[in-house]
């Protein structure tokens, strides 16, 4: 190779690996910004170092790959017009060869740099393509790794959000629940718990060494924890948290941007923010921080929420079905019968060592041999005396190892036992007796294992150490008795299994044992769907483990909507629509005639409890959903989790009710609230700030506990009546009558409607029909949301990041919901938005599609998405992942789906390798 081509290719790798090595030994990765006052060449005032060297290094890399194309297309010139000149071609030849080693050398290192980067600071995504931004009030770089894989599942407004009212509340929803006191101070700065009443005061200001608001362009004015007292940080600031400590909603006591500009706004929360227990609330997460940004407008929310109504589930229904004939569904059934009392495990033993005439004692350390030769013959053979032998003593043709002796006298033969014979000669041997190694046996019922043995705990069956097969069935009864799948029954030495829900579900219940000459099983059968003749009148009416779903228009503030009944029941509550059903504390005979379907007491005295249905309200969806789940439990899904039920057959309502608006004494009072000026009597019994429509301002009155009625975050009155206007807590406008305006006259703003509920369970799990992106696809847009479309209505409340503890009853198990991983660590964030379609144009929705939304993707980098069993459809139904059209060759041995494809080989956390 000539010197002047040599030099091209040194040039060339030297300077590419140069660049590399720079900037790997450049030890600060940190996020602080950089000055660079370079007019834009390379990036803005202010931006991160790691993606101004990542600029400089793509600048560079782009020049070199520049002089290799300069100079293959120079090789292409000689080579076209050598004219058959074999000296131009030699050389046009040599220039082509090493211009593309030198490219080869290039992309290698564009392929260094790439991974250090990644592995180095995590964001990539900036540094492989970084995009400048070309106005100062839109934020440079949000640290979102928190968001979706740690502990914070959804904030609104969303990172990147544009147009937010300047009245808007800003939530963050927690997956742990909050240390109150590490949330709020008072008016002195010291640490309280939220809602505190000190000296007449009440304890709500934000800790602004937690938690920091601040204009994006400004930045935050605290510097690590110390914050100084006049700073540019917003901290007059309101916080709130719920009843189940996971959502903290912060609330300027002054609006946040102007009347005339759009301004972005950063929210930060530090490592000071901690969770119940003292532990910061980042303290597992990639970050010690977590921020996101967006921008307000100019304008006020001054539209209050409504329920969309083709987006409620049940649909409002006004006549129950006619059944006719019923047969009803049949439990399938299983039975073990005991032949023999199953193993327990016990360890391979050496029971003696006999040595032939002349041979030394010896000894024997057994290793976990079980097979069935049990009797060994042990030789020294003639050649040496540092070598061992081992025979089947009872056949010794049968050679079934050799050994070296070590220093100590020790030989291991096979996976038999370890021989130890110090003081040993040419000739000796010894007869060397072994038990082997029992496992245990097993039994398995679903997804559920049970070990035999002789202690209890666990997911042992305890069988007496003198056991016998009647002493085995008693034993397998107990250990039964209580699974979630099946209810026992024991029948001499037989113990008969029936499924707990009826139906042909039942037949598909697992059940194995390992003990197969020990116990006899017969698998589950018999499961026969219930069958009916049903006339449809108005609606279906709907499956008892429904679970009842609302979704709003907007964002509703989660403090009136999300807990148990008795928490809400004065903003929002399930209760008997029956018109003669009784209160709390009216006597009753049975739980129908109850408004909350519970009457209790004894036979000559029983009396309703309670006004609503109890169970629970789980606001989801980014605060748009709300669920009520009752807590009557009624069985259970194909996961083993427990199901709950609405009453059978019974017919319900749902109730919400608006908020009391803002009181005014005078016009003084309606100045600043345009064009609300004047101050006027209403209907509400008392005056509100009203336009010359004499529509009321939709505020609703806030006290120290906040409003008596749902609002959304802007603290608008909820409108029940879809007027889009705010009218107060006058009457109950229902939703059944929606196309009957007379019977809704004057109903206002308070929420209603009513649907049946039959005497069935739907236990069919949910499927995903489609993805997009599709699965190994290339080329994704780096802002490109994820789709996922179901079969059918889902639970949002379980459309989710992270996973959840499910307890069996035997055992926590964890199972997965949804999530969104990289190839490499970075600092993606992501959260799940859902809507509801009615694919069948009835009127009613009947499928969910789900959203995975994320900051930018990064360049070059392989992502997955997860999909697991904690998801549930409407019916509380779990999803299998391995049951769908997306996956081929499911079967008992490869019961897991792995994009795409059948398996049987998980990593440790039950998650795709």
């Amino acid at each position: 190779m000539k010197k002047k081509n040599k030099l091209i290719i040194f040039f060339l790798g030297f300077f590419a690996l140069f660049l590399v090595a720079h900037f790997v030994s450049a030890q600060d990765f940190g996020v602080d910004v950089v000055d660079n006052n370079l007019g834009g060449t390379l990036g803005e005032s202010g931006s991160d170092p790691r993606v101004l060297i990542a600029r400089i290094i793509q600048i560079a890399l782009s020049f070199l790959g520049l002089i290799a194309l300069v100079l293959i297309l120079y090789a292409g010139f000689l080579w076209m017009s050598s004219s058959g000149n074999e000296d131009k071609i030699d050389k046009a030849k040599s220039i082509l060869k090493n211009a593309l080693i030198g490219l080869v050398i290039i992309l290698s290192s564009w392929a260094i740099v790439t991974y250090i980067i990644s592995r180095f600071t995590g964001s990539l995504g900036s540094a492989i393509n970084p995009t400048f931004n070309t106005s100062s009030s839109i934020p440079r770089v949000s640290t979102l790794g928190a968001l979706g894989a740690c502990t914070i599942e959804s904030v609104y407004p969303e990172n990147k959000q544009i147009d937010v009212p300047r009245n808007t509340a800003i939530t963050i929803k927690f997956k742990e629940p909050l240390d109150q006191t590490s949330v709020c101070v008072n008016d002195a700065g010291d640490s309280c718990s939220c809602g505190e009443v000190i000296s007449g005061e009440t304890c709500n200001l934000i800790n602004p060494q937690a938690i920091r608001i601040f204009k994006t362009e400004l930045e935050d004015a605290c510097i690590g924890n110390s914050c100084p007292e006049a700073n540019a940080n917003f901290t007059n600031v309101t916080a709130s948290i719920s009843q189940d400590k996971l959502s903290l909603i912060l609330t300027p006591k002054e609006y946040l941007g102007s009347p005339s500009e759009n301004i972005w706004y950063s929210v930060k929360l530090s490592s000071d923010l901690r969770k119940e227990g003292g532990k910061s609330m980042l303290a597992n997460c990639q970050s010690t921080s977590f921020a996101w940004s967006f921008e307000v407008s100019s304008r006020l929310d001054l539209i209050p929420p409504q329920v969309v109504y083709g987006s409620i589930y049940p649909l409002p229904d006004n006549e129950k079905d006619l059944i006719n004939q019923v047969i009803p569904a049949v439990a399938a059934q299983a039975k073990i019968t005991v032949l023999n009392c199953p193993n327990v495990y016990s360890s391979s033993s050496i029971l003696n060592i006999i040595p032939s005439t002349n041979s030394p004692e010896a000894s024997a350390s057994a290793l976990n041999y079980q097979g069935d030769i049990t009797s060994f013959l042990v030789v020294i053979p003639s050649q040496s005396k540092d070598k061992a032998q081992l025979f089947e003593a009872e056949d010794i043709s049968n050679l079934l190892g050799v050994g070296d002796f070590d220093s100590q006298g020790n030989v291991r033969l096979g996976d038999f036992f370890i021989f130890k014979a110090p003081e040993r000669s040419v000739g000796n041997s010894w007869i060397v007796n072994l038990k082997s190694e029992v496992k245990a046996d097993t039994l398995t019922i679903g997804s559920y294992t049970y070990t035999f043995d002789n202690k209890t705990g666990g997911n042992n069956i305890s069988l007496p150490v003198n056991c016998n097969s009647a002493a085995a069935a008693d034993a397998i009864y107990i250990g039964l008795s209580g699974d979630s799948l099946v209810d026992v029954l024991k029948e001499n030495n037989s113990i008969v299994l029936r499924s707990k829900i009826a139906g042909p579900d039942g037949n598909n219940i697992k059940l194995e044992s390992s003990s197969l000459g020990n116990l006899q099983i017969e698998p589950f059968s018999g499961g026969v769907s219930r069958d009916a003749s049903v006339k449809l009148n108005d609606q279906k009416d709907v499956p008892m483990n429904t679970v009842l779903q609302l979704n709003f228009n907007e964002p509703v503030n989660p403090l009136q909507i999300a807990g148990l009944s008795s928490e809400v029941a004065s903003f929002i509550r399930v209760v008997n629509y029956e018109q003669n059903s009784k209160g709390d504390g009216v006597t009753c005979f049975s739980n129908s005639e109850c408004k909350s379907y519970n009457c209790s007491g004894t036979d000559q005295d029983k009396k309703c409890v309670g006004d609503y249905l109890p169970g629970k309200f789980l606001v989801s969806n980014n605060y748009k959903t709300v669920e009520f789940i009752s807590d009557k439990e009624c069985g259970v899904n194909g996961c083993g989790e427990k199901i709950y039920c609405l009453p059978a057959s019974s017919h319900l309502a749902v109730e919400l009710r608006s908020a009391d608006l803002k009181v005014c004494e005078s016009d003084d009072d309606c100045l600043a609230l345009s064009p609300f000026n004047k101050c006027l009597p209403s209907d509400l019994g008392y005056t509100t700030c009203q336009n010359s429509e004499n529509r009321n301002y939709p505020i609703a009155k806030l006290d120290s506990v906040g409003a008596n009625g749902i609002i959304d975050l802007a603290s608008n009155s909820f409108d029940g009546n879809r007027n889009k206007f705010s009218e107060g807590p006058l009457d109950y406008y229902n939703d059944n009558y929606i196309f009957s305006d007379s019977s809704n006259n004057n109903k206002r703003d308070n929420y209603r409607f009513s649907f049946y509920v039959n005497d069935q369970i739907n236990l069919t799990p949910p499927k995903i029909t489609s993805i997009s992106p599709a699965q190994n696809k290339r080329g994704v847009a780096l802002s490109e949301d994820i789709k996922i479309t179901w079969n059918t209505l889902m639970m949002n409340s379980t459309l989710k990041t992270g996973q959840s503890m499910v307890d069996t009853g035997k055992s926590k198990v964890a199972h997965k919901l949804v999530n969104l991983m990289g190839s490499n660590i970075s600092g993606l964030g992501y959260w799940i938005s859902n809507d509801n379609n009615d694919t069948d144009l009835d009127g009613e929705p009947d499928q969910t599609i789900s959203w995975i939304k994320h900051s930018e993707l990064l360049e070059a980098m392989t992502y997955r998405v997860q999909v697991g069993s904690g998801v549930r459809d409407i019916y509380q139904n779990c999803f299998k992942p391995s049951d769908g059209e997306g996956c081929t060759g499911v079967s008992l041995e490869h019961p897991s789906c792995c994009f795409g494809e059948a398996t049987d080989i998980l990593n440790s956390d039950g998650s795709c390798q």
